[in-house]
């Protein structure tokens, strides 16, 4: 009996041990979790540059920075009244050119800020599809690019760059009218870093998504989705996340309009860690080889 009950003690030790390592390896933690196999700790400096993507914390609206070693791209630029969440973290990582803002569409929670990101950090091109609205915030924005002398590129074909060793290709809206009139017309960015895919996908619903599961331009598989439509149900949605089965996604909503749960069960099924800028500013940092995932 004596020797019975020390072998249960030592088992129960190293079980315990076990449970504690598991937890403290930042696996079962939604604060910073390193996805999809990523190591534990990925190095982003100047002696490192890779790629660092923030999905800034500005509502339920798009505001995303990716920097990649001297270079940074801005895709959309959240509300008039959030632009100074964008600039004071530039100012603060001392980002004084952007070589691409990208508009996906022009609802008021992705172009609200751009006139002010305009005229505080100069930049080298504009991309936004090609329609137009008659919004004040579209009209501002308008009105600031003559100001700057600047003139946008209407993407009607498909377009690649590369940063860094960043390879950027944005998929463009493939109709001239849609049901939905602003979140179909979506500039979709698919960034690849070595073997890490980013998609981010504006506000695109049912007739956007269609385009994308049938384009055979691209792959539809990445590692970490920038979720359509803040988490917004649409009758393809569940094949959508399906097609791209990210490891990891981001949800760009509010505490007062969350994503619907089939969205969410969707990406629980496909064993997606699940990411809310409504709680905290979410970073994704990649290296080439893996992506980590940070919410602090």
């Amino acid at each position: 009996m004596i020797k019975q009950k020390k072998f249960w003690c030592i088992s129960s030790f190293l079980l315990l041990f076990c449970v504690l390592t598991f937890l403290l390896s930042g696996c079962g933690s939604t604060e910073s979790a390193a996805c999809g196999g990523a190591r534990d700790e990925i190095d982003f400096s100047e002696e490192n540059p890779h790629v660092k993507v923030t999905f800034f914390n500005v509502g339920k609206g798009d505001a995303i920075l990716i920097e990649t070693g001297e270079h940074a791209v801005l895709i959309d630029s959240g509300y008039d009244d959030t632009a100074k969440i964008i600039l004071n973290y530039m100012k603060g990582q001392d980002i004084r050119y952007l070589d691409y803002l990208i508009l996906t569409h022009f609802d008021k929670d992705h172009v609200g800020g751009a006139d002010w990101i305009l005229r505080g950090v100069e930049t080298g091109a504009v991309l936004q599809p090609d329609y137009e609205s008659d919004s004040g915030q579209y009209l501002e924005y308008v009105e600031t690019m003559a100001a700057k002398g600047y003139s946008p590129v209407l993407v009607t074909e498909t377009m690649e760059f590369s940063l860094n060793n960043v390879d950027f290709l944005i998929y463009p809206p493939q109709r001239e009218s849609y049901e939905e009139e602003d979140n179909d017309f979506s500039l979709v960015t698919s960034m690849t870093c070595g073997e890490v895919g980013v998609l981010f996908t504006g506000d695109c619903e049912k007739e956007r998504l269609k385009e994308l599961l049938r384009q055979e331009e691209f792959s539809l598989s990445h590692e970490v989705l920038k979720v359509p439509h803040h988490g917004r149900k649409n009758k393809n949605s569940e094949e959508f996340i399906k097609a791209v089965s990210p490891k990891a996604a981001v949800i760009t909503g509010s505490k007062e309009k969350t994503a619907d749960e089939e969205v969410l069960r969707a990406l629980e099924e496909a064993g997606t860690e699940i990411y809310f800028s409504e709680d905290k500013t979410v970073t994704c940092l990649c290296d080439g080889e893996s992506f980590q995932m940070i919410q602090e």
